[in-house]
């Protein structure tokens, strides 16, 4: 026989599940935007509105020049320089060492810039990819699947995105 206390949740369970059922999500539409193509370039990310509809954000170029060294809370270090001007790679060059984990050297010479906008992606050998964008004031550098450019291989697994702040250059 099963305890009121059990029945009790049981039926709340099922109750909270028959009214998720019934739940309704609106729908979002997208308009194109009649701006003509040589206004500058936005990222399109949604905008809330006080009428819960979602506005694409226009999309924006950004540049961002840094010499930089940085070492975070577990260990890691490592050094980085980036140019890059109206989201057009001019110079990359990043390495990070996990200690105990290996290292990782990431040079623009081993990739192609393959887009701009939103964000800016630089693919390599092997499905490798960088990707950076901007959030506020700072500058987001991710890595993924460049395995082939770490010793040992494994050490990719241990790599962060690179922050930079653009007003400062820092980088963490």
């Amino acid at each position: 026989m099963m305890p009121l206390r059990s029945a009790a949740r049981l039926g709340a369970s099922l109750a909270v599940a028959l009214l998720a059922g019934c739940a309704t999500v609106d729908q979002i539409v997208h308009r194109p935007e009649s701006a003509p193509a040589a206004r500058s370039q936005e990222p399109s990310a949604p905008v809330a509105r006080p009428s819960g509809k979602l506005k694409p954000m226009p999309l924006r170029t950004f540049t961002v020049k840094t010499d930089c060294r940085f070492k975070d809370e577990t260990g890691n270090f490592g050094k980085a320089s980036v140019d890059v001007h109206d989201s057009k790679v001019r110079a990359f060059n990043v390495e990070m060492t996990m200690p105990k984990r290996g290292s990782c050297r990431y040079d623009l010479a081993q990739f192609r810039q393959t887009q701009a906008l939103p964000s800016i992606e630089l693919t390599g050998a092997r499905d490798c990819k960088v990707r950076m964008w901007e959030q506020g004031e700072q500058i987001t550098v991710a890595f993924a699947g460049c395995h082939h450019l770490c010793s040992p291989s494994s050490a990719h697994d241990y790599v962060w995105p690179l922050l930079i702040d653009k007003p400062t250059g820092q980088c963490d």
